[in-house]
């Protein structure tokens, strides 16, 4: 019987998904592409074991990410990295972090009701052996829709990881609880913005704050790369004298992020301070040889930052 339940619960994920093919329009764009088919992504950092299971992937124009850029200057980049510009393919590469007693989870996907190529979590993070129930801390970098709507049990409303313990940063939950969030954000991310604040509405007494610099739980904190949302972080794991950063949305494509961080990224919401916390992150992960996973960087997104031609390549 409970696993027939769990059947019918995955069943109707992707039903709600699949109605929702115009759900790309949240943020007026087309979708292509369909959700990555990959087993879970294992490895170790120190004693700590981290995880990475895809939610899915979705693809974006290159005018909607790189407004204004020069076509010869965007061809430029990406013939170099060996990825067609025309449409921009980005994974959602969801990270669970295994360090003692806790389960820590770092975002949740899109969930059933943003992109009909994304919501895979849920049922991917039983089948990496990890079930909602044993995840202790859900982790947040950041409020937009494919990091934080598949915190919602889509039968029950509340959150699907109802036993863990929900963190984020007091300046990201108060942006987007503000009852007038969607005036607040440009025309492309209206809908979007309600979405967020409905969610996070019905699930802001389980979360707790944090601030960047101090620990989570030992060996994991949060570290500032604000820019891309007001309150964004990424997550340095430490464990023995190995470092991992889960960096969200801080670098977000292995062309352009790198060889040209200085570029305006068009999801940004504050694009000055986000090319300053680009500049400074890739120059510390360069510098202190942390390992890198990028959150939309080519499947499992997990590699390191090298110094190259006065920039910075992503290498896997």
């Amino acid at each position: 019987m409970e696993r027939c339940l769990d059947s019918l619960i995955s069943r109707r994920r992707w039903l709600s998904g699949a109605a929702t093919i115009g759900a790309a329009g949240v943020l007026g764009l087309p979708v292509r592409g369909t959700a990555a088919d990959a087993p879970a992504h294992k490895f170790k950092i120190g004693s700590a074991e981290v995880v990475v299971i895809s939610d899915g992937d979705f693809t974006l124009p290159a005018s909607f990410v790189l407004p204004g850029r020069p076509d010869a200057e965007i061809e430029g980049v990406f013939k170099k990295a060996g990825i067609a510009p025309a449409t921009i393919k980005a994974e959602v590469n969801v990270v669970v972090i295994k360090l003692g007693s806790e389960t820590i989870l770092i975002d949740t996907g899109a969930g059933p009701d943003f992109m009909p190529t994304l919501g895979r979590l849920a049922d991917r993070l039983e089948a990496a052996g990890v079930k909602p129930e044993e995840v202790t801390k859900v982790v947040f970098t950041h409020a937009h829709a494919d990091h934080l709507w598949g915190v919602i049990d889509p039968l029950g409303g509340g959150s699907l990881f109802e036993k863990a313990q929900h963190v984020m940063t007091a300046v990201e939950r108060d942006y987007w609880l503000q009852a007038d969030v969607e005036s607040r954000v440009a025309e492309p991310f209206k809908a979007m913005a309600a979405g967020t604040h409905r969610r996070l509405k019905s699930i802001a007494d389980r979360i707790q704050t944090a601030v960047a610099g101090t620990e989570i739980v030992p060996g994991l904190a949060y570290v500032d790369t604000a820019g891309h949302t007001p309150g964004h972080v990424s997550v340095l794991l430490k464990s023995g004298s190995e470092q991992l950063l889960i960096g969200g949305d801080a670098l977000v494509n292995a062309a352009v992020s790198f060889a040209e961080p200085a570029w305006r990224w068009g999801s940004d919401m504050d694009p000055d301070r986000a090319i300053a916390t680009r500049i400074r992150l890739l120059d510390r992960l360069a510098t202190e040889k942390i390992a890198l996973t990028g959150y939309h960087l080519p499947w499992p997104g997990v590699g390191r930052v090298e110094r190259k031609d006065g920039a910075y390549r992503f290498v896997q």
